[in-house]
């Protein structure tokens, strides 16, 4: 499995900041006289289409929806486009929020990042006053670190150890998309979901995240997963325990 992963192309396909926004995809659906809005950042080549259920179980409960889809080649080998990709992310997804919360009047707004989508994720929230609740599933604290370690992520590793690019390097480069230095508004409620059996994202660096933001004093909770965090998605969303895992948690 490892060396499937490893042998990822290094190609980034043309993308740049410049024309991300043409390669991305956002599914919106609002639902008349909702407050909440629920937005859904994707995992690292995660399809919009893999929120299909979740989007029905969401908007059934009678809250709003919001996803989107990014290229894979967010990420590479390139760390200034890497970076400069990130920065249009928060841009767009800042605005989008601040936008519908006008247009439609949400007064809450819950904002669900998946592994890699944690570290842009907290670029968007960071200080972010729009956002009312966070939910982390198997995010970590630091991409640099993330991509480091991480078993999906070798050949990125590889690609970097050949350009002269070590670990304390890659680090300075991406200081602003760690999580561990971007922290939500004061009053969001945070929520952390962690795989024990994660290797793309291994779970100390998970539990380390969630250590930062209870040392900063933010109102945290936090459940291990021992099953994929696709399934648990699909849980976490289902018609039967979306209402009391609104209560339970936020």
């Amino acid at each position: 499995m490892i060396s499937r992963f490893n042998s990822f192309s290094l190609d980034t396909d043309g993308l740049t900041p410049e024309n991300l926004l043409d390669r991305n995809k956002k599914d919106f659906q609002y639902v008349e006289g909702s407050k909440t809005l629920v937005i859904c950042l994707p995992g690292w080549g995660q399809g919009i289409w893999t929120w299909k259920r979740v989007k029905k179980n969401i908007v059934n409960s009678g809250d709003s929806f919001l996803a989107y889809e990014f290229p894979r080649e967010i990420l590479s080998n390139n760390h200034d486009l890497t970076r400069k990709c990130f920065e249009v992310i928060d841009k767009t997804v800042r605005e989008d929020i601040n936008e519908m919360k006008e247009k439609y009047g949400f007064t809450r707004c819950i904002l669900v990042a998946v592994s890699l989508s944690s570290s842009y994720g907290s670029m968007v929230y960071k200080d972010n006053h729009d956002i009312n609740e966070i939910l982390l599933i198997v995010p970590g604290e630091n991409l640099a670190r993330d991509m480091w370690h991480g078993v999906r992520t070798q050949h990125l590793r590889k690609s970097f150890d050949q350009l002269g690019i070590d670990l304390p390097k890659l680090e300075n480069f991406w200081h602003s998309m760690a999580s561990e230095n971007n922290l939500p508004a004061k009053g969001t409620n945070v929520s952390l979901y962690f795989g024990k059996e994660d290797a793309v994202i291994p779970y100390k660096f998970s539990i380390r995240l969630a250590d930062i933001l209870v040392e900063k004093c933010f109102k945290t909770t936090s459940k291990s997963l021992s099953f994929f965090w696709t399934l648990f998605i699909d849980f976490l969303f289902s018609s039967n325990t979306l209402e009391t895992f609104k209560v339970l948690t936020f």
